[in-house]
C-alpha cells in the first residue's frame, strides 16, 4: 500500500515539476501603463482602453501597438514585444515536448515586454503665428 501511494506521489511530484507553462504564465498579461499627466486616453491595436493610470491584460502570443494621447501633448506610441519566457525553457530543459506544444499553441509561451509603461509626455510645441495674417 505504501508502495502505490509513494508512486503515485512521484508521479503526480514528476507532472507538476513539468507542467507547461500555460498553468504558471496564464495565456495574458498584465501591463502597467502611466503617464505623467494622467488622465491620457489609452489605445491598443486600435481599441480603446480608457484613460492612465491603468493596468491592463493582454493576450501574450501577440505584439501590441500602445498609444497615448492628451490634449496639448504629443502623442506617444510604443510596442509591447512578445519575448519567449523562462517558463518556456523550463519545459525544454525538462524534456516535456507535450508542455511546449501546449505553450506554443496557447501564446503562454511569451512575455511581453516592457511589462510596465511609465511615459512622460511633452508639450506640444506653440506654432507662431505666421506674418502678415491676423
Amino acid at each position: 500500500m505504501k508502495r502505490v501511494a509513494y508512486s503515485s506521489l512521484l508521479i503526480i511530484m514528476t507532472m507538476m515539476l513539468s507542467s507547461c507553462s500555460t498553468v504558471l504564465n496564464t495565456t495574458t498579461q498584465d501591463v502597467e501603463i502611466k503617464s505623467n499627466p494622467a488622465n491620457a486616453k489609452i489605445t491598443v491595436d486600435g481599441k480603446k482602453f480608457g484613460t492612465t493610470p491603468q493596468v491592463i491584460n493582454l493576450e501574450r502570443g501577440n505584439n501590441h501597438i500602445v498609444k497615448l494621447e492628451l490634449e496639448g501633448y504629443e502623442a506617444y506610441e510604443t510596442q509591447l514585444t512578445r519575448k519567449i519566457s523562462f517558463w518556456f525553457w523550463g519545459n525544454a530543459l525538462n524534456g516535456f515536448l507535450p508542455g511546449m506544444l501546449i505553450d506554443m499553441f496557447t501564446g503562454s509561451m511569451h512575455n511581453l515586454l516592457p511589462e510596465k509603461v511609465d511615459v512622460e509626455l511633452t508639450q506640444q510645441a506653440v506654432k507662431p503665428d505666421k506674418p502678415g495674417k491676423k
